[in-house]
């Protein structure tokens, strides 16, 4: 986070061969860094530990499901925090994702 660091960046597989803990504390630690000094930073990921890191209600960070459709086109969708149902525990992220209900439907994905 150095003033030679771009506004705005991406890092491509922030989670490369780390231990699923650290891919929650890595997370929630660069994003208070980027709002601290005012970046905009795009994570890609395939490990589900990194979206424990996370926090859909904060209005600065957002998740985004990218895959591509039947017909070809790369497709996004904004994840949005759900609202819990009374007594139950919500799914953590990564379980949510590993699950199924996170991503493209069935009908959306390409084989």
């Amino acid at each position: 986070m150095s003033d030679d660091t771009p506004k705005f960046f991406a890092i491509d597989n922030i989670d490369q061969a780390l231990n699923p803990r650290l891919c929650i504390k890595l997370m929630q630690t660069l994003t208070e860094m980027a709002k601290n000094h005012d970046k905009q930073v795009i994570f890609t990921t395939h490990n589900p530990s990194i979206l424990d890191g996370v926090d859909l209600k904060d209005d600065h960070q957002r998740l985004f499901v990218v895959y591509r459709n039947a017909d070809g086109n790369t497709v996004d969708k904004r994840h949005l925090p759900k609202k819990g149902i009374p007594c139950v525990e919500p799914a953590r992220l990564s379980e949510a994702f590993i699950r199924g209900y996170l991503g493209p439907t069935e009908k959306e994905i390409i084989i």
